[in-house]
């Protein structure tokens, strides 16, 4: 078992050197088309800003990828220290993060209380930023996304339905949105790596949130599952036992 923890996280320092290494000539080629274009841009066609801004986006989604893949490497070892996590502080600090994007889409979020549990703070972070992040993006045009977080202590029906220990405290958490939601054959699918079920051009992204999502959950011994219905929004839960 040691062994093929440490091979992860070999695999997981590789990817984080390579994505460095990765990012620096994208930022060069950033800076050298800005450059060109600042320099000479009464020589250039009509269209050249728009092939620029074109150039630009495509800089911007493999530096998504390359963040992406990073955290689904880092995500895949298990080996961190399990601390006390409140889940209302980690909301709240992730709710911080994505203020310009909840401004920009005038999103209402209800957040009701949440328990403290045992766990990684920053799979935590990543992990309630993933989901959230989606339910802001995944938006129907013109209506204002409405997200609702909620949680419950689970009862024994439930643990035996999903096959968990009867003498362990289990959480159900879910975050529910109004957003475009999807087809529910789609529900398994689309916690695979780089599926996405629409065009880059309509809801950018690497297609790595979700995989990223399921691998914390697996890593502190709990399960993720999604419900959707296209145009009517969509639920994902979560269930996180108290301790491990």
């Amino acid at each position: 078992m040691d062994e093929v923890k440490t091979s992860k996280e070999q695999v997981s320092d590789f990817v984080e050197a390579a994505a460095h290494d990765l990012h620096a000539p994208l930022r060069k080629l950033s800076i050298l088309i800005d450059r060109v274009f600042t320099k000479h841009a009464e020589q250039f066609p009509a269209d050249a800003k728009e092939y620029v801004t074109r150039i630009n986006r495509c800089i911007e989604e493999m530096r998504s990828l390359i963040d992406g893949m990073t955290e689904l490497a880092k995500a895949e070892v298990h080996a961190f220290a399990f601390v006390d996590c409140d889940l209302n502080i980690i909301i709240q600090q992730t709710l911080d993060v994505l203020n310009e994007e909840i401004k920009e889409k005038n999103a209402k979020i209800e957040v009701n209380p949440l328990p403290v549990i045992k766990g990684n703070h920053v799979q935590y972070q990543q992990l309630f930023k993933n989901l959230l992040e989606n339910a802001i993006k995944f938006s129907r045009k013109d209506v204002s996304p409405a997200i609702c977080i909620s949680c419950e202590a689970m009862k024994r029906d439930e643990k035996l339905f999903f096959k968990l220990p009867l003498n362990k405290e289990y959480y159900k958490i879910e975050i529910s949105d109004n957003g475009i939601g999807f087809n529910q054959v789609n529900a398994e699918k689309i916690f695979e790596p780089f599926v996405r079920l629409h065009s880059k051009s309509e809801y950018e992204g690497s297609g790595l949130g979700l995989s990223i999502c399921k691998k914390i959950a697996d890593n502190h011994d709990g399960i993720i599952y999604a419900e959707g219905e296209e145009n009517k929004g969509s639920r994902f839960t979560l269930i996180l036992p108290e301790t491990h």
